[in-house]
């Protein structure tokens, strides 16, 4: 039996932000990490907002272009332009220096590791071949959409957009991140954004309208990439493939006697966007915080105040993102006007609950 204060599960910006907060402030913590490498495959279209590069403390070494503004595609052809700086990144070199920077403070990383149950006597790991047993004072799950923890917790997911993404050569530099909005793409959008001399290339839909066919996915992204390869854009010739679940019904319940969760396990995303790096690592700083408060003062009911703090600076914004989305997913069928409502480019978006 391994005995630690905080166990941390997933390492992502969520869970690498939590372990070092807490790692920082004296706790023995522990982070797993079921993927061979941290960051890797990356599961993300790799934009991050300027400012969120200097709160999270992180260098320059994982950008790879600076970004001006989005461009929005409407179905009939119209755009509309919105600023909105920021970076393109690497994603598995931004996830392994804040893996590194809780290593740096102390907390140990284990990867290849997943978390398989939990009991009286602690959690149970496994690691390869290897059984591990864990006790933790508190828990925290940072582990993705699909929360082992979560389901500990009775709090869970149910609502999700199905990502696919290609990376694809660019034939000309660009400077702007693109969304179209497409009928078939239905709840979500296609994207373009570069990186250098590729762009990542994808499509998010709701789950439900594919039925879970990931053939039809590959479809529907093979068209788009096909679409923007007419357009003169990029070479339909895919250097990687990756894909994933982004939740999107809303923030959950983040706290449960000593188990905590935090990023996409909470529900912490742009219900409309789909965007939630910022949200982890602000959440998960909060979450490491609290987690090594209450072991410290030996008081789990001290979690709670993690939950009133991230839900007093992202809650009612996240709501609304939800409401947002409910309301352009019944009205899909008048997708250009339910765009000009409630998608972030226009000004419509702001006061969209009142109309």
């Amino acid at each position: 039996m391994q005995r630690y204060d905080i166990l941390v599960v997933g390492a992502g910006p969520a869970g690498s932000s939590a372990a070092r907060e807490a790692a920082k402030a004296g706790c023995r913590v522990l982070m797993v990490e079921k993927k061979m490498r941290i960051g890797l495959p990356v599961q993300c279209a790799e934009y991050i907002a300027r400012l969120l590069l200097a709160e999270s403390r992180i260098s320059s070494d994982s950008v790879i272009q600076g970004i001006d503004s989005m461009v929005t595609h409407l179905p009939d052809g119209g755009t509309a332009v919105t600023r909105s700086p920021g970076y393109m990144i690497d994603r598995a070199a931004f996830d392994r220096e804040l893996a590194a920077s809780a290593q740096d403070v102390g907390a140990e990383v284990l990867v290849n590791t997943r978390c398989v149950s939990r009991s009286d006597a602690g959690v149970l790991l496994k690691r390869g071949g290897e059984k591990i047993v864990v006790a933790s004072r508190v828990i925290i799950g940072a582990d993705g959409a699909r929360s082992t923890v979560g389901e500990w917790m009775g709090s869970t997911n149910e609502d999700f957009i199905t990502g696919l993404q290609y990376a694809l050569p660019l034939k000309e530099p660009l400077e702007n991140t693109e969304v179209y909005f497409r009928q078939e793409l239905f709840g979500g959008y296609g994207w373009l954004f570069p990186k250098g001399g590729v762009a990542n290339v994808g499509i998010g839909v709701k789950r439900r309208s594919v039925a879970g066919a990931s053939e039809s996915m590959q479809m529907m992204l093979d068209a788009f990439a096909n679409q923007l390869e007419s357009a003169g854009r990029v070479r339909n010739v895919p250097v990687s493939v990756t894909g994933g679940s982004i939740p999107v019904g809303g923030p959950l319940a983040s706290v449960k006697g000593d188990m905590m969760l935090v990023g996409d396990a909470a529900g912490q995303t742009d219900a409309i966007t789909g965007g939630g790096v910022p949200q982890a690592v602000i959440c998960g700083r909060m979450a490491g915080k609290a987690a090594a408060r209450a072991v410290l003062e030996d008081d789990t009911d001290i979690l709670m105040d993690y939950e009133r703090e991230w839900q007093g600076l992202y809650g009612r914004a996240l709501r609304n993102a939800l409401e947002k989305r409910h309301l352009l997913e019944s009205r899909w069928g008048e997708l250009e006007s339910a765009i000009k409502k409630y998608w972030v480019a226009f000004e419509g978006h702001c006061d969209a609950r009142t109309r």
